[in-house]
């Protein structure tokens, strides 16, 4: 054992202690090439996700009649398909990608859970934000109050209020 004068503390000595660090670093390292794997897959799923936007908002804007067949690219190859089953198909690979997303976002926070607990320091940010961060919700109050909504027909409206231009009169300049 040595005593460590810098941070004053007693250091175990030896390899046993170095092997130990290392299978530390070794599990920390592998820790971060997961998040690092799931945050590529996000970008790529997110890459995926505008291009089908784009697709369907070229539809919505009538660029794209759906009365014509449109060719496709999917999979390593193009494909024909008529203007409605064209749109049907993009609504559909557009709700899969965002499953996809959801359940990417949901594990890397669950990775970063996991290489926060192994390495503290690994981010400046203090421990409360990070535990905030990597919450995992659940959705199922979200879930519920759109059910609701829904059901009743009522959605909460975007309502800007005005009332504060109302003490504001046209300019005595503009009138002659």
């Amino acid at each position: 054992m040595i005593f460590n004068s810098t941070q004053g503390r007693t250091v175990p000595n030896g390899p046993s202690a170095m092997a130990l660090d290392r299978r530390r670093l070794v599990r920390i390292e592998e820790l971060a090439n997961e998040v690092l794997r799931t945050q590529e897959e996000l970008v790529s799923l997110d890459r995926q996700k505008n291009g089908r936007r784009e697709a369907l908002g070229a539809f919505r804007r009538n660029e794209a009649p759906v009365r014509n067949s449109h060719w496709i690219a999917t999979s390593g190859q193009f494909i024909r398909l008529p203007g409605k089953t064209a749109r049907a198909w993009l609504s559909e690979q557009q709700e899969e990608t965002d499953a996809q997303i959801a359940a990417a976002r949901q594990k890397l926070k669950v990775q970063m859970q996991a290489l926060l607990a192994e390495h503290p320091q690994v981010t400046d940010l203090q421990s409360g934000v990070c535990e905030l961060l990597t919450e995992v919700k659940d959705g199922s109050e979200e879930t519920s109050n759109q059910l609701k909504e829904e059901e009743t027909g009522e959605r909460k409206r975007n309502v800007l209020d005005y009332s504060r231009f109302d003490g504001i009169v046209a300019s005595d300049s503009e009138e002659d």
